[in-house]
């Protein structure tokens, strides 16, 4: 039975109106009532499976789809969630340029990164020159210039078609080091997705061996330490992820060390790659995978039970239900706290004093400070520190032991020591800045 395109999108359209109107009930439902957090959730619930049944429209196959087809209903790996917003970036006051300078020269770790998300302009225009071919200088800067999610679509299905060739990613490391350097960045978990490249004529193992020889160059040449994990992917299914996970582990890079699940979180359940999981566990790898970014909590329910996922990428919706944000404490599961992302997805969060960090961190929960996005989204984890302190009354104190949270989190085999030698430096810039 053959479907047209207007009957498929006039059916995602319905949705979109069912979708609008339960969000309009849902905001007269009284607050601080005995039922209110109940019907808070069921309306939620709702709403994501109508998401999940239009998420499902837009990946059927169409022939000759039309030529703005990708202004309304495409989804990608990197756009984890169902929307993206711009932001304003915020004004540093005088006062509290010190503070600033202070916390870039703080030693740090990250393990929530995206490799194609630190690819600057500069860079892309490298890699197109060395391809010889005609771009224009003004429509890159526009493209990163985005303001919703079709523009951020837009974006990253350029960045990722602008990569030809394995040799491409000695320009993109590059640009990795740098900025792990100018943010005293030491060790670093750095996601890569390799689907779409794949599907562009690239060979993973090539890839992996491209990047496990810039990793261990860049150690030896004394920078800062890069392992990877490679993003299996919600976004093209099940039998996809499985053979992405083969092919990772065919190509025996030590400097790859797990597998994360990342893309579209309402397109693909976590229950769904439970298998691929155990296969990736059995084999010795680490596993994460970014949930409750865009769905509730049942969704961290099922990456932490189903996946046993080892740390949680983003955890947003974690703070609307307390069982589950014990259990995290408890088992002292780390969430990868990705600030200045959420608010660009604003479906938990629309302003940074409003992020449930500071409650996850006071519950005892293990936090780790990330970027997400760096280029994408203009921001690096120095500010995102600083966001921190100036929104959300961490003390330096604190963030100094969210540093040491961010080490813990790591799958670094001596992190202990690591973080001995941070203290030692740690110590010296309080006293030099009298902090």
């Amino acid at each position: 039975m053959k479907v047209t395109f207007e009957q498929i999108y006039k059916k995602i359209k319905n949705i979109d109106k069912e979708i609008l109107e339960l969000q309009n009930l849902k905001k007269r439902i009284p607050q601080n009532k005995p039922y209110s957090l109940d019907l808070h959730l069921s309306f939620d619930k709702i709403i994501n499976d109508l998401i999940n049944q239009k998420l499902e429209l837009e990946q059927l196959e169409i022939e000759n789809p039309p030529e703005d087809l990708i202004q309304n209903v495409l989804t990608v790996d990197l756009a984890t969630a169902s929307a993206i917003r711009a932001i304003p970036k915020p004004e540093i006051e005088e006062e509290d340029k010190v503070i600033l300078d202070f916390l870039r020269k703080l030693p740090k770790t990250e393990i929530h990164l995206h490799i194609e998300a630190c690819i600057s302009k500069e860079t892309i225009i490298k890699i197109l020159q060395e391809h010889k071919e005609n771009f224009d200088v003004e429509e890159i800067e526009k493209l990163y210039q985005f303001k919703n999610l079709n523009e951020f679509i837009k974006l990253f299905l350029f960045i990722l078609d602008s990569i030809k060739k394995p040799e491409d990613f000695q320009f993109i490391f590059e640009n990795l080091k740098h900025y792990l350097i100018q943010n005293n960045i030491r060790y670093a978990e750095v996601f890569y997705a390799p689907s779409r490249l794949i599907q562009n004529g690239l060979e993973f193992r090539e890839i992996a061996r491209t990047l496990d020889y810039l990793a261990k160059e860049c150690v030896l040449d004394g920078g800062p330490e890069v392992k990877f994990l490679v993003d299996v992917s919600r976004t093209f299914g099940p039998e996809n992820a499985s053979k992405n996970l083969k092919r990772l582990l065919e190509a025996k890079v030590d400097t790859h060390i797990g597998i994360g699940l990342g893309g579209a979180e309402l397109m693909g359940p976590a229950r769904d790659f439970k298998d691929i999981f155990a296969q990736a566990r059995a084999e010795g790898l680490h596993c994460v995978a970014h949930s409750g970014e865009d769905d509730g909590p049942w969704s961290i329910w099922d990456t932490v039970q189903i996946l046993k996922a080892e740390r949680i990428g983003h955890g947003t919706s974690a703070i609307q239900d307390p069982d589950l944000l014990e259990y995290l404490r408890d088992r002292q599961i780390p969430i990868e706290i990705c600030l200045t992302s959420n608010l660009f997805t604003g479906k938990y969060v629309r302003r940074p004093q409003d992020h449930p960090v500071r409650r996850y961190y006071d519950m005892g929960i293990i936090c780790s400070i990330n970027t997400d996005d760096p280029e994408i989204f203009n921001v690096d984890l120095t500010q995102e520190y600083y966001k921190l302190y100036k929104y959300l009354n961490f003390s330096i104190t604190e963030i100094i032991d969210l540093i040491r949270m961010g080490v813990d989190s790591t799958f670094k085999n001596n992190k202990f020591l690591m973080w001995k030698s941070f203290e030692k430096e740690i110590k010296h810039l309080r006293e030099e800045y009298q902090l």
